[in-house]
């Protein structure tokens, strides 16, 4: 295979190195993507490894879909690779080898709201509905499984800590019993369950050991604990472990990814050979420039420094707005500029915020504007309840204990059978040991037990299942558009002639050309295996493609996606970074985040800020961030007495009356000393404590004003004084030796 010329030196040797243990830290936009399946597609071609023999993995399943066509370009169709995500990976091993650890291999996998419905039975059972733990129990068993724990280990993390952790584990050991009797595993399970495998399953770890010889994983800054235990399980025979990540975006600690990982690698693999992809194939020097500048100021990092040899591009643009409503204002207009005036689509266009509670005015203004938007993170097309629905049909049928898909969908649409109905079904399948579907499928058979009235109830369920049984052979299309006609959704959702109902309706024929696309690329798939997909295409977030629209997401959600122009905004402190990073000190990751937002600019980068925002109720005046100074760098020209740029009043509108009295109090007092005479020179006594801190632009407390910021700082000694503006409280002189002030410890 002959390297191609667009691979760099750094690249290439990367390529090339194929035994052992390999870390490669690849800075944002550097071609890691490329790296990766150049570095397959050599192991295949010049080494002569059998692809059967790799395994890759990725963490989403548009990455998956992305690496596995550009290695049929390198290697043809059939090139035997194996290329998922850790959860598709886990899913077909555990079916493969479900019965060593007591599951059906036609096992559900169910997501987050059939979880939650599963958790609010063993609460009900419990009686702990009602309880405090209610709301977080989920949460921590998510939790446990993430770090591998059993009911009883996660309890002995938690006992004494926690005052609840007898009744977590008790709701724990009750939601796996119940998920146990559906033959079913939560998203989590796949990981926390392969892990459980591999230890108690000779024939499923030599399996994976014996057939992949060479291990890749991308996103390595993203992996837990679990999942990195996972890959040293499956490479401990050969030592060859490729990981490529980087730290710098390391943004997801608040969801279990451990940033040690990555940090300790070479630690962990003394022997490991690390390389540094530095080179920036997607922005503009002058955004590369923001991006290393942000991110320098953290210390948990490998180090490295992005560049560019791309040549023109235009200025990072930093504006700051009276208040949240003139910035998204701001931000509008200039699309709609930008636009009509320079050729940009908006699909080109993202705004990106902190939090989703930022977005309303945007999409408010957007809307005002008719510019076309989407939202990422928003209510996703898989979450929806008619899509859920069908798709809980098709479990029941792909599953027969499937028992919380029976529950769903047993009155949907609307025939009459109640909880009761359900409840009185559902105790005599736990009886008989066998699942509420069998009940209902022969429901004839139960007359003397259960009573002709709820058998009457049932029969017209009791048919429906039955022939859709009898056409679950089919291909998966024709499988679901008949069990969309013979369940009637059709009817259930036009007759009402309301818009919203309608609308439902066109959402099911969305689904069915989703199936349609999905049995064209996956010929002979079963049912199964695409409920598999939907299920984890529904928990990564991936979504049906959407058109030509402005892009509003959170920082999180674009992680990986690139666009012409970015408007980074609400950059205030405790908006971001966010109040909940001040106060738990966590800035670095917090400083991840506005590293990854910036480097997903390619031509244009706008950074903002309000100094106003109405928020719980009342209006707020907010600082500058401390990342918009970071970002921009030594070139803090700009920016006047209070971190603010002097074109605030030139910029978007004027500012705040308690910065307007700052600039004019700084003005009267920088007056006052220049032209007062000389005082008497006089050995000043000692200060009382280190002022060497108290600098202008320093943040400081008061016990009795709160937070400040340092305007300007006079004299020397003992007669010092400092003058702070607060905010809401307007601007205080004090004696620096005397006063109560502190230093904002950062």
């Amino acid at each position: 295979m002959n390297l191609p010329e667009n691979l760099n030196e750094v690249q290439r040797e990367i390529v090339t190195d194929t035994e052992g243990a390999v870390l490669v830290l690849a800075g944002a936009g550097s071609g890691k993507t490329r790296v990766l399946t150049h570095r397959v597609a050599y192991l295949v071609s010049e080494k002569k490894v059998p692809g059967y023999n790799i395994l890759a993995i990725t963490f989403t399943n548009k990455a998956t879909a992305e690496m596995k066509e550009r290695l049929k370009i390198l290697l043809g169709e059939d090139n035997g690779v194996w290329v998922s995500t850790f959860h598709s990976f886990a899913a077909r091993i555990l079916r493969r080898y479900a019965e060593d650890i007591g599951y059906g291999a036609n096992f559900s996998i169910y997501d987050e709201s059939d979880s939650k419905r599963v958790i609010s039975k063993a609460l009900r059972e419990m009686h702990l509905d009602g309880s405090a733990i209610k709301d977080s129990v989920r949460d921590h068993i998510s939790k446990a499984k993430n770090f591998g724990f059993t009911p009883e280990e996660y309890y002995a993390e938690i006992n004494g800590v926690n005052e609840h952790a007898e009744d977590i584990k008790r709701v724990y050991e009750r939601y796996e019993e119940l998920l146990a009797g559906s033959n079913a595993m939560d998203f989590d399970d796949l990981l926390h369950k392969l892990k459980f495998l591999f230890e108690n399953s000779p024939a499923a770890i030599g399996y994976c050991r014996n057939r992949f010889r060479y291990v890749h994983v991308d996103e390595f800054q993203d992996t837990n604990k679990i999942q990195y235990e996972l890959v040293k399980m499956i490479a401990a025979d050969s030592h060859n472990i490729f990981v490529v990540g980087d730290d710098d975006q390391s943004i997801y600690g608040w969801r279990g990814a451990e940033i040690g990982n990555i940090l300790n690698f070479d630690k962990e693999f003394p022997e490991a050979k690390v390389y540094k992809l530095t080179e920036n194939y997607r922005s503009t020097s002058a955004i590369l420039e923001c991006a290393n500048n942000v991110i320098r100021n953290n210390r948990q990092r490998h180090g490295k420094e992005l560049f560019t040899k791309r040549t023109g591009g235009v200025r990072v643009e930093f504006r700051s707005a009276f208040n949240d409503h003139q910035e998204s204002e701001w931000v509008v207009d200039e699309i709609g500029s930008l636009i009509r005036y320079n050729g940009y689509r908006p699909s080109d266009f993202a705004i990106l915020v902190r939090a989703n509670s930022l977005t309303r005015l945007f999409e408010q203004k957007l809307g005002e504007a008719r510019l076309a938007y989407k939202v990422i993170g928003g209510f996703k097309f898989f979450d929806r309840k008619e899509i859920q629905d069908v798709v809980a049909y098709m479990r029941m049928i792909a599953n027969n204990r499937d028992n919380e898909a029976v529950e769903r969908i047993v009155n949907v649409p609307a025939r009459g059978i109640g909880d009761a109905t359900v409840n009185a079904v559902g105790a005599f399948a736990r009886e008989q040991a066998i699942s509420l579907f069998d009940v209902m499928l022969e429901i004839n058979k139960y007359e003397s037990e259960l009573g002709a009235r709820i058998v009457k109830k049932v029969e017209d369920f009791r048919a429906l299942i039955s022939d859709l049984v009898a056409h679950a052979s089919e291909p998966i299309y024709s499988f679901t558009k008949y069990l969309v006609e013979r369940v009637g959704f059709e009817n259930y959702y036009t007759a009402s002639g309301s818009e919203e109902d309608y609308s439902r309706w066109e959402n099911i024929k969305e689904f069915l050309a989703y199936v349609r696309e999905y049995e064209e690329k996956n010929e002979g798939a079963t049912v199964n295996e695409f409920l598999e997909n939907v299920s984890l295409v529904r928990e990564s977030g991936d979504e049906l493609e959407d058109n030509d629209k402005v892009t509003v997401a959170t920082m999180h959600a674009v992680k990986g996606l690139e666009f012409k122009v970015v408007f980074i905004v609400g950059c205030e402190e405790e908006t971001f970074p966010s109040a909940q990073a001040l106060k738990s000190n966590d800035i670095e990751e917090e400083r991840r985040v506005m590293y990854v937002a910036i480097t997903r600019a390619r031509e244009r980068l706008y950074i903002s800020n309000a100094q106003r925002r109405f928020r719980y109720n009342r209006v707020e005046y907010l600082m500058p961030s401390r990342f918009v100074d970071e970002a921009k760098g030594k070139d803090n020209d700009s920016y006047g007495a209070f971190g603010a740029r002097r074109n605030y009043v030139k910029g978007l509108g004027p500012r705040p009356d308690f910065l307007n009295a700052a600039s004019s109090e700084v003005s009267k007092i920088r007056h006052s000393a220049a032209t007062a005479p000389a005082p008497k020179k006089q050995t000043a006594p000692a200060p009382a404590k280190d002022l060497s801190g108290f600098v202008g632009g320093a943040k400081v407390v008061h016990p009795r004003y709160g937070e400040g910021t340092i305007l300007v700082v006079l004299g020397s000694g003992s007669d010092t004084t400092a003058t702070v503006a607060f905010p809401n409280l307007g601007v205080k002189k004090f004696i620096l030796a005397l006063a109560p002030l502190t230093l904002k410890k950062e």
